[in-house]
């Protein structure tokens, strides 16, 4: 039954240290250590393409024990933390082009209307005015003209309403499953295979 095991991701790294970008105090908005970026986008990456699958389980290669519960734990809290901030900055960008989109939307709304009834009076009245090759081509040419306008003044929010939404869904859906994700250390030797 698809989704019904965890999807399980190993990363190697020298140190529970090194998953991070450093050991200093957290930068706005994280609350913790921020995660190495490449380390991150392989994990979003990796569960992103296993969207049916329900959770997600960590796996930290270590060369070494780790140090300690409480070095493990931190890591493990930071590592949730990471992933529930990127999860609410993807559900903001999500909000900004809703409204966005909604916005433009609303303000091109009155051209729109005027540019779809020039292209439909183009279409309907234009083979009669006026008569002859050349006034079917300028009739055609205008007609051409207002429909680009129709479909540029819907592009900006089609996009951002349905395309980039479902990226960004599946942003944050990815998201949360990594802020949810059991995470083990174990000591195996770096490769370059993963259970992914």
């Amino acid at each position: 039954m698809p989704g019904s095991r965890p999807l399980r991701l190993r990363i190697h790294a020298t140190s529970t240290g090194a998953l991070f970008v450093d050991s200093g105090a957290p930068a706005f908005p994280y609350t913790g250590r921020s995660l190495d970026e490449r380390t991150g986008d392989y994990l979003e990456k990796v569960v992103r393409i296993h969207p049916h699958v329900a959770a997600a389980e960590i796996e930290v290669a270590l060369p070494a024990a780790p140090g300690g519960s409480e070095e493990t734990d931190a890591a493990r809290r930071d590592l949730a933390s990471y992933f529930r901030t990127k999860r609410r900055l993807a559900e903001l960008s999500l909000r900004v082009n809703q409204r966005e989109g909604w916005g433009f939307l609303r303000r091109s709304f009155p051209l729109l209307i005027a540019a779809l009834a020039v292209a439909g009076v183009l279409l309907v009245f234009g083979p009669d005015i006026p008569a002859g090759a050349i006034g079917d081509l300028v009739t055609t040419l205008f007609y051409l003209v207002f429909i680009t306008i129709v479909w540029v003044l819907l592009w900006d929010p089609i996009e951002k309403l349905l395309f980039d939404a479902y990226l960004l869904r599946a942003r944050v859906a990815a998201f949360d499953k990594l802020s949810r994700a059991e995470v083990r250390f174990i000591v195996a030797p770096a490769t370059d295979e993963d259970p992914a």
